[in-house]
């Protein structure tokens, strides 16, 4: 055999034997994406079953990273959250318009003495989720409102419906309601 033969076996060789293997892979890695595991949820990623996780996937924040950002306890009341809320979201915002338009005084040298505090529209828009994400957690853990009965929904909101809604006993007929202009 002459070596110019050979060498081309062996490229060609090469190249199916990767090629299986690409392929082979590639075929293991949509096997991995489409595999769900057992008590996964339709949506979200692996691993968002509980509702904390659903908040921290929909906010794109965790509770301890909201606590952190507005530097408050897990069991603090909300009024003390929202202080904290308030003075870091005033600390960020841009200085009003008459503070950045001043000129120094007369007889000051054209240094700035005070420190104009800068803005950070980044920063407001984090605290902003922060508290965002923590009140979505209370309402999240607070029992819902007790719901009216419907029978009361019924009569209050149709006396005619509420007619409509007893029981009628077998061989029993009902007389049709009035007209609703006669009563």
């Amino acid at each position: 055999m002459s070596a110019p033969r050979v060498i081309a076996e062996l490229v060609v060789t090469g190249v199916r034997v990767l090629g299986k293997a690409t392929a082979a892979a590639g075929s293991q890695a949509v096997r991995n994406f489409k595999h769900k595991p057992e008590g996964a949820s339709d949506s979200g990623p692996v691993g968002s079953g509980s509702s904390k996780n659903k908040l921290t996937g929909q906010l794109n924040m965790s509770l301890d990273e909201a606590h952190l950002i507005l530097n408050v306890k897990k069991d603090d009341p909300l009024d003390i959250i929202q202080k904290h809320y308030d003075s870091i979201f005033k600390a960020n915002s841009a200085p009003p318009p008459a503070a950045a338009d001043a000129k120094p005084p007369p007889g000051s040298s054209g240094k700035k003495s005070a420190r104009i505090p800068t803005h950070s529209h980044y920063l407001q828009s984090k605290v902003f989720r922060a508290l965002e994400r923590i009140k979505a957690e209370r309402e999240a853990e607070a029992p819902p409102p007790p719901s009216p009965t419907p029978a009361t929904t019924v009569e209050t909101s149709n006396p005619i419906s509420a007619e409509a809604t007893k029981t009628v006993k077998e061989g029993e007929t009902l007389a049709p309601p009035p007209p609703p202009g006669s009563g």
